[in-house]
């Protein structure tokens, strides 16, 4: 019986070859890649959700366990929680400025979240979560959901990566305008120099 032997068996035995001399290398001379066992670290991240009710924002405790992906697959632990009046850019009709307002009944809640994450050349990950600075992100907890961005993080215990967001420093750097303090005041003309 002669064996016969086509151009799609070659390229299967060329792919098998190519893979087992890559299995090869990475055991014998490789000091990371794919044998290496992932570095965890432990990061803590701030995610700012924006225009939120005030519900949204007394729900969320510290020390409660939250969801940090779509498919509810991702936990990691709530450290703090800060709820600031959500503000605005508006146009001063009258004067022309814009103007910074803050929208009633309305927060910027930022949730610092701890997690064990896998480090990278990239990013850091908390499961099929990707943890970077600029990221979307999503937080589900025990009644209610939402959707942000990732502001800030560092290595638990050290310093953030960005300026740390608290009451006295709150990440914005508006100028203060006294007279306009309520959302939609500079398109009605209330308020502003007597």
């Amino acid at each position: 019986m002669k064996i016969k032997i086509n151009i799609l068996d070659w390229i299967i035995i060329g792919v098998l070859v190519l893979a087992l001399l890559f299995v090869g290398y990475q055991a014998c001379f490789s000091t990371g890649g794919i044998f290496e066992q992932p570095t965890i670290t432990t990061v803590e991240y701030q995610m700012e959700f924006r225009r939120m009710t005030p519900e949204f924002a007394s729900a969320i405790s510290i020390g409660d366990r939250v969801y940090t992906s779509a498919r509810e697959r991702d936990e990691a632990e709530v450290v703090d929680v800060l709820a600031l009046p959500a503000r605005t850019i508006e146009l001063n009709r009258l004067t022309g400025e814009y103007i910074i307002a803050e929208i009633p009944r309305h927060y910027d809640v930022i949730v610092t979240v701890r997690v064990d994450a896998v480090e990278n050349d990239r990013e850091f990950r908390n499961g099929g979560t990707a943890i970077r600075v600029g990221a979307e992100c999503v937080m589900r907890g025990q009644g209610y959901a939402a959707e942000g961005f990732i502001i800030n993080m560092r290595l638990y215990g050290e310093e953030w990566f960005g300026a740390e967001v608290t009451e006295e420093y709150p990440g914005y750097e508006y100028p203060e305008y006294p007279d306009y303090n309520g959302y939609g005041e500079a398109y009605n003309g209330e308020g502003g120099d007597e």
